[in-house]
């Protein structure tokens, strides 16, 4: 019975050493932690209802609008001219004479593992947003470091 006992401790013991011990190995390189936090890249679609049905529902169609914009690294500012495409597809004529500047969807490309985050009432990345305001947001980089960035939509051309 003791010698159970002895052999179940050192099973024990010796799991719990291999379970703390890591398998990385000494002396790996350190590499500092980004800081960068910008937004390199705005992108806004157009969404609606598509023709398609799935489960007795339409299915969201998106029409991308092309986007020129002027950033503006300085003062954090990124002033963009949205201009909505051609019809084609299910993106009809009256689906496109639809296309307001207060209901659109943004998305945008960020820094390498920083986090963005909408402040002073911008909606969400991903939900409508109104953009006949500026819209702010907080990019915080991997070190910390952060800064506010305003998006000014200065036209919509149809």
């Amino acid at each position: 019975m003791k010698r159970q006992i002895k052999l179940n401790v050192a099973l024990v013991a010796t799991l719990i050493i291999i379970m703390l011990s890591s398998c990385l190995k000494k002396d790996l390189p350190v590499y500092p932690e980004f800081d960068a936090n910008e937004i390199t890249l705005v992108n806004i679609e157009y969404r609606f209802n598509g023709s398609q049905m799935m489960n007795g529902q339409p299915i969201v169609a998106y029409q991308k609008l092309t986007v020129a914009q002027t950033i503006d690294k300085t003062s954090s500012t990124i002033n963009v001219v949205i201009t909505v495409p051609s019809v084609g597809g299910e993106f009809t004529a009256e689906e496109r004479a639809k296309v307001v500047q207060s209901k659109l969807w943004f998305y945008m490309n960020i820094s390498t593992a920083a986090k963005i985050s909408p402040v002073e009432g911008t909606p969400a990345l991903g939900d409508p947003t109104d953009a006949t305001k500026p819209l702010k947001y907080i990019v915080k980089a991997a070190n910390g470091a952060s800064k506010t960035w305003t998006v000014n939509v200065t036209a919509l051309n149809k």
